[in-house]
């Protein structure tokens, strides 16, 4: 169930019928997501007081013909964007979840950066993009990089055995242990963008004391 109430001063629309965004679909030759198409069943699209716009069935044709997604995207559908440059992609699949986030000057996904492995989380979380907390600038989906502690947790033993639990930290507890008492501290190396931020997200407000670098940027 899609929850929209941490979304400030959100206008909601009219709800798109089944027909309408089968129409949209046959005017575009795509499938749009499960998830993408349970929203526009809610409120057919939105704007947040951040700038953050998710097309409603009016808006899809238009965009997508504007983003040049069919030359350019080849295999996503362009559901969004922030008022700035930016525009989210989802596969062309019915169960896609995972939201993407490309420069408009550069529209192949290869070079996306990952809002959310999860669009019913993200949309209920406020849709906070989750990548921003973590890494400033523009990363690659898959590009590598290591996750670091940044600030030592406010439970230790608790928090680090889930940290170690989730993120599969290949040392010992008691290593672990002492090097969060000394912060930076790097827990793990070389992961793809795309796997790490899966993980932070799993670690919820846990994230919060871990921070991604490019693994090629000392800490």
């Amino acid at each position: 169930m899609i929850d929209l109430s941490k979304i400030k001063n959100i206008k909601l629309n009219p709800p798109a019928s089944s027909d309408v965004i089968e129409a949209v679909e046959d005017e575009l030759m795509v499938k749009f997501p499960n998830v993408y198409k349970e929203l526009l069943k809610k409120t057919n699209g939105f704007q947040t007081d951040e700038g953050v716009v998710i097309y409603g069935t009016e808006d899809l044709i238009e965009r997508n013909l504007t983003w040049e997604v069919e030359e350019y995207a080849k295999g996503f559908v362009a559901i969004g964007d922030n008022s700035g440059g930016t525009v989210y992609l989802m596969a062309e699949e019915l169960g896609a979840t995972e939201l993407l986030a490309v420069d408009s000057g550069d529209m192949n996904p290869d070079n996306a950066t990952m809002i959310t492995s999860d669009f019913i989380q993200w949309l209920s979380s406020g849709c906070r993009h989750a990548g921003q907390d973590f890494v400033n600038d523009k990363q690659s989906f898959t590009q590598l990089h290591d996750i670091i502690l940044i600030n030592k947790p406010s439970n230790d033993i608790k928090d680090v055995l889930q940290i170690k639990k989730i993120l599969g930290v290949n040392m010992s507890t008691s290593e672990l242990l002492k090097g969060v008492k000394t912060p930076p501290f790097v827990l793990i190396r070389g992961v793809p963008y795309g796997k790490a931020i899966k993980c932070l997200e799993e670690l919820g407000d846990l994230s919060k004391v871990l921070k991604l670098l490019p693994s090629n940027v000392d800490v």
